[in-house]
């Protein structure tokens, strides 16, 4: 149980931040039709924060932890005994008000404390974010739902209860919709979702959604005008200035028909004066139309804690005074103190500075979304002083608390590769070679397979997460397209540019491939094979292309031959391309062939290891050289579709005593062992591992694919023959005389290399 809650709990967290809207709702409806006060939202959330608590120190270990929980809950007990004495009060409100402050920085410092194991998709933010203003948008369009203010002024907040608190919402996830659309290539979904947004911010009435759109307006400018300047790219300063005169002028012409122009107009009317430009004669006025009397509440809750004991003025003076509910002050800040005294202000803001000091000091790549943030978190501090309901508020402060962890420096970068299964087979070997090679100090590892099975799942690190997501094989057509796509766009939510590295490892895989473009902006397709020899021009353009081949930023090969036939047909990628070789365990190797011995004959042995595909493997070329040749034998390792083709040859030929079909193997390095030559007659291949592999084992190589890759040429290490069968063996026939001398090869030297350029490419460096 602790291991599943420790490799989800990035999910159980995206869950719950999805359900705020869902949560908030049934509250608006608990306090405005069922008149119950102490909702279900509230102790969901409560009963969640206690869970995230007893995470972090009993399944993460963070003992350190137990120290501000209990400084918190010692704080509490003296608040609620200052209750009791002080106040005849009722005390279910002020813990209930206790609870809400406080939910913040307990918050932030449990989910700071396993901040590695946490990453929330920006996407996940986003649909939250779109699920409240939906769910404001068509009690709005319907007419139905509650109002914003209870008197005079006008506005709707759909079944929402708070309009501070989903105004605070809107406007500190504001931001994220810039990120959003900054990937989103649909013009027709960003305008729709773009004229709802706008709708919903104009009708709810208040001053925040409007002034943090501006505001994030404002940043985004900067930013797109300094980069402009930088690059000397003039044209684009022109025309986002363009872009903004509209934007603000059909502002200027839609407003006076909103709710927020009426509410303006109303309460000039209630001060009296003609135009906005009045209010600034007057301290009270100010007050009044800019800060909507927060000054005057700021006052009295200041007299009355000044009337206050010692005691209460140490530990708080709560929420209630003389029976009755004290008005909020609305400015977060002075909330806390005058309400919990100098003890609770103290230890607030000694829990959340500190952590706050630690993300803002790591230096981090600055980039438009890293901007985004930075605005996010500008909007938390500023609201929090000017309209209150943000770090004390527990809708809106879990949502502060991922901004606030985002803008950190993750001590680990994520890793995300996609394949089809992990069945024996040189693609999947040579993924779960390079992921257990991976540093797990620097970097999270995670695969997704579509199918999680296969016999190479056994020696995946335990340290890498393998995931599954399944791809409907269903008969209808409709049915198998609408479970696909429900399962994509989940995974979206979730992990949508979320990855620092993602890679489609398995090039044949189109779920894998649209997983991959979707992870992670620094995303990778790899290309095992030299597709010209499989595809003509058309058939090529068409298999890469359904791969989005384009979107991809860069594409890697796992030899030069596949990267120069590649390049011949897309040379306006060429930029984009790297050769980069499969990685293997070679210690693993010599231990794993020792473990049994195979009974062999006298005679030459020739061994094949591979997939028995007679499209590309062309086993019958070996099976025609052992007919051909004396004192030959042949062990055929793998399966695959042909191989009863293969057994029909040998049986026709009556070569039983000479060809050994073994089947596929888990551990075929015994019978590699046994081999004097290791034997390849395909068509085409990428760099087969078994090359790798041969080389560990010392074993000579007879070949009819010449290929090469960043760090080795095979023609310097093995016998590269003619595919035309006569010409084969006539060239066998010379090799076996030969008694050449292997090539000795540094692997470790070479992979230690090659892992550093990769993790060059997982840096975003090359």
């Amino acid at each position: 149980m602790s291991n599943f809650i420790k490799k989800n709990i990035n999910i159980i967290l995206c869950i719950f931040i999805l359900l705020q809207p869902i949560l908030d709702l049934i509250t608006g409806i608990c306090l405005h039709v069922l008149n119950i006060n102490f909702t279900l939202g509230i102790i969901i959330k409560v009963l969640f924060l206690l869970l995230i608590m007893l995470i972090c120190v009993f399944i993460f270990k963070k003992k350190k932890l137990l120290v501000p929980y209990l400084l918190i809950g010692l704080y509490s007990v003296f608040y609620t005994i200052g209750m009791i004495i002080y106040k005849d009060s009722s005390l279910f409100v002020e813990i209930q008000n206790l609870v809400k402050t406080f939910y913040f920085p307990l918050m932030l410092i449990s989910l700071y404390s396993i901040k590695d194991y946490i990453r929330v998709s920006k996407m996940t933010l986003f649909v939250t974010l779109f699920t409240y203003i939906i769910l404001i948008f068509i009690p709005t369009i319907l007419g139905v739902g509650f109002a914003s203010y209870e008197i005079t002024k006008s506005g709707t907040l759909g079944f929402y209860n708070s309009a501070n608190e989903i105004s605070g919402i809107i406007s500190i996830l504001t931001p994220i919709i810039f990120i959003i659309f900054l990937y989103e290539k649909s013009p027709i979904i960003k305008t729709i979702l773009t004229l709802i947004y706008l709708l919903v911010i104009l009708m709810v009435g208040t001053k925040t959604p409007l002034l943090s759109l501006g505001i994030t307006i404002g940043f985004t400018c900067i930013y797109l005008w300094i980069n402009s300047y930088r690059r000397k790219e003039y044209k684009k300063i022109l025309y986002s200035f363009l872009v903004l005169v509209f934007g603000i002028v059909a502002l200027i012409i839609v407003i006076p028909k909103t709710n927020f122009y009426k509410n303006i107009e109303v309460h000039l009317d209630y001060l009296g004066l003609d135009n906005v430009t009045e209010v600034f004669k007057d301290e009270k006025l100010v007050d009044h139309f800019i800060f909507s009397s927060r000054l005057s509440f700021l006052n009295k809750k200041a007299a009355i804690y000044g009337q206050s004991s010692v005691y209460e003025k140490i530990f708080g003076i709560g929420y209630i005074n003389n029976n009755k509910t004290t008005k909020l002050i609305e400015m977060d800040y002075f909330d806390i103190f005058y309400s919990h005294g100098v003890v609770g202000f103290i230890l607030f803001f000694s829990l959340v500075l500190p952590v706050l000091y630690k993300i803002l000091i790591t230096t981090h790549k600055f980039n438009y979304e890293r901007c985004m943030f930075l605005v996010s978190f500008i909007l938390v501090v500023f609201l929090a002083f000017f309209t209150g309901h943000i770090i004390t508020a527990p809708s809106v402060s879990i949502i502060a608390c991922i901004i606030i962890l985002y803008l950190d420096k993750r001590n680990k970068k994520d890793l995300l590769f996609t394949a089809v299964s992990l069945e024996i087979g040189g693609i999947e070997k040579a993924l779960v070679n390079l992921v257990n090679r991976v540093d797990k100090d620097k970097y999270n590892v995670e695969i997704i397979l579509e199918e999680k099975t296969g016999s190479l799942l056994n020696i995946v690190d335990k340290e890498v997460v393998v995931k599954e997501l399944k791809v409907s094989n269903n008969s209808n057509v409709i049915i198998r397209k609408s479970i696909n796509l429900l399962r994509k766009f989940i995974f979206k939510i979730f992990n949508f540019n979320n990855y620092d590295f993602s890679c489609c490892y398995a090039t044949y895989s189109l779920s894998g491939n649209k997983l991959a473009l979707m992870a992670s902006t620094n995303n990778s397709i790899y290309i095992h094979s030299d597709y010209r020899k499989v595809y003509n021009d058309e058939e090529f353009y068409k298999f890469f292309n359904c791969r989005n081949i384009n979107t991809f930023r860069k594409i890697l090969f796992v030899s030069n031959e596949s990267k120069k036939g590649f390049i011949e047909l897309y040379k306006n990628l060429k930029e984009k391309c790297l050769v980069f070789n499969n990685f293997i365990n070679t210690k693993e190797i010599i231990k794993l062939s020792k473990e049994e011995e195979i009974p062999r004959s006298k005679d030459t042995l020739l061994v094949f290891v591979g997939r028995l595909d007679d499209s590309s493997k062309k086993v019958s070329r070996q099976i025609n050289l052992v007919n051909k040749l004396d004192h030959i034998t042949l062990w055929i390792i793998g399966d695959g579709p042909d191989r009863k083709k293969y057994e029909s040859e040998v049986k026709e030929l009556k070569l039983e005593k000479k060809v050994t079909f073994f089947g596929k193997k888990n551990n075929p390095y015994p019978y590699m062992k046994e081999a004097d030559y290791i034997i390849l007659t395909s068509d085409y291949e990428g760099f087969p591992v078994t090359y790798l592999e041969a080389l560990v084992l010392n074993k000579s190589i007879i070949t009819t694919i010449p290929t090469s890759d960043d760090l080795i040429d095979i023609n310097d290490y093995a016998y590269v023959v003619p595919k035309d069968e006569k010409s084969l063996v006539n060239e066998v026939k010379k090799i076996l005389k030969d008694k050449k001398k292997n090539k000795e090869v540094d692997f470790e030297s070479m992979q230690v290399s090659r892992m550093q350029s990769l993790e060059d490419l997982f840096n975003e460096v090359i």
